[in-house]
């Protein structure tokens, strides 16, 4: 059998990924694909990396009062292995192409405008909740005027903070920054990773088989559930 441990994560494997989140069998208190493609994006973006028994529960929500209900181990065992590759994909994206990246909302189709909004919500959130482990080794970004307007877009497209409700022109804006927001976030920390843990990346060597993965185009996982 092929060992898929190091392989880029496919549009078809992400399907099945967000199908599992949606399920029965996941916490109701789960996050969607949306928000987890935002908290992977928050956590590769960010000042220092998190092991796996810290982010994993954040996943499963911090109230789940249980694990997921998986079927068997295999399946316990290929879901969390489409979360860590997932969560690799992001990380080397940012990390050897950032101009290429973008969010996964911006790579799928939404059959209306308020599912689109919802996910472009549940992604931002998912963001700010890839923040809060680590909520004293983000402190500088915070501090920092020139670099706090960075996360201004997206704490209005989470629906949280002093103003809210923001009408359509103001949320495609912040929606369409959002990519440039991340760039700006990663490029903040860059010189502090050496400081408060450096994030572990795939070597150069190693980057090209992912980014030739269908990643950056369009994302299929919905559309092929329309």
């Amino acid at each position: 059998m092929h060992d898929k441990t190091n392989s880029p994560v496919t549009g078809a494997e992400l399907g099945e990924l967000e199908s599992f989140l949606l399920s029965a069998s996941a916490p109701k208190s789960a996050m969607d694909l949306d928000m987890l493609d935002g908290f992977f994006t928050a956590l590769a973006s960010g000042p220092e990396s998190l092991e796996p028994e810290r982010w994993l529960p954040l996943v499963w929500g911090p109230e789940a009062e249980s694990a997921p209900d998986f079927a068997s181990i295999d399946e316990m065992q290929k879901v969390l292995a489409l979360m860590v590759r997932y969560k690799q994909v992001v990380e080397t994206v940012l990390s050897v192409d950032p101009e290429s990246y973008l969010p996964l909302f911006s790579r799928c189709s939404f059959s209306d405008t308020s599912e689109e909004r919802a996910a472009v919500e549940n992604w931002a959130k998912g963001f700010l909740l890839g923040i809060e482990p680590l909520r004293e080794t983000w402190q500088p970004l915070f501090e920092e005027d020139t670099e706090f307007s960075a996360l201004a877009p997206l704490f209005l497209l989470a629906d949280i903070g002093d103003e809210r409700n923001i009408d359509d022109v103001q949320w495609l804006q912040c929606r369409n920054a959002v990519a440039d927001s991340v760039r700006a976030i990663q490029r903040f920390w860059t010189p502090f990773r050496g400081k408060t843990g450096k994030i572990e990346r795939l070597s150069t060597h190693d980057s090209d088989d992912w980014l030739d993965d269908d990643f950056r185009q369009e994302c299929q996982c919905r559309r092929d559930r329309q």
